[in-house]
């Protein structure tokens, strides 16, 4: 008596069971074909396929909030970082024999120059001298003070630039230079002062110099 196979190529009947009907089943190995329930609850059969899609005429419109896009190395799996202002950090190779080059620029030379000097008269006194050594040389900042309420003068080249005032209550004059003043090789920066009631013998007084070339 012949033995029927439990192996068939199309489909088989389910006598029996709670789920009667008809079962898929695959035509070489007879198990039945697997069905799984997708997210909206529907029961779609499970395939394995290659897709092709024709992407012409699809627009994709990326949040850069909740969406993105990874660019990797498909090798090594490592994936590109971008950083919370958008930038990426990137490590640079460089190969002189290969033609590479690299343009540095130098970082400007911090200038920081002061004096000490005493008042004696009641006429002006030069109490600062400064000798630009460069044609690059950038003045920010000029501070002078003195023991008495004193008349400063700042001068380039013998002509003067700025006239400031201390008084009893603030001994420390400021000549700023927002637009950081220029000066060239040669030039010469001085500072005279001016005590406005000479009742000492002398005053003691302090120049200093901020810039840079």
């Amino acid at each position: 008596m012949a033995t029927k196979s439990s192996r068939s190529s199309g489909s088989q009947h389910n006598q029996r069971g709670i789920a009667q009907g008809n079962t898929l089943v695959d035509p070489v190995t007879g198990f039945p074909v697997c069905v799984k329930e997708d997210n909206n609850g529907d029961y779609r059969l499970c395939v394995d396929a290659e897709i092709t899609l024709d992407a012409s005429g699809i627009d994709i419109d990326l949040d850069p909030i909740g969406d993105g896009v990874h660019i990797g190395d498909a090798t090594t799996g490592d994936v590109l970082t971008v950083n919370p202002d958008g930038s990426i950090d990137v490590n640079v190779q460089v190969d002189a024999a290969s033609g590479d080059s690299v343009s540095v620029s130098a970082h400007p030379n911090q200038v920081f120059d002061e004096a000490a000097d005493t008042l004696t008269t009641a006429a002006f006194e030069q109490i600062y001298t400064y000798t630009s050594v460069s044609n690059n040389t950038k003045i920010i900042a000029v501070e002078a003070s003195a023991g008495t309420p004193s008349i400063f003068q700042l001068k380039l080249n013998g002509s003067v630039v700025r006239t400031l005032r201390s008084s009893s209550l603030e001994r420390n004059v400021t000549f700023y230079f927002r637009e950081h003043r220029s000066l060239v090789t040669g030039d010469v920066l001085t500072v005279e002062a001016k005590v406005e009631r000479l009742i000492k013998t002398s005053y003691d007084t302090f120049t200093s110099l901020e810039g840079y070339n």
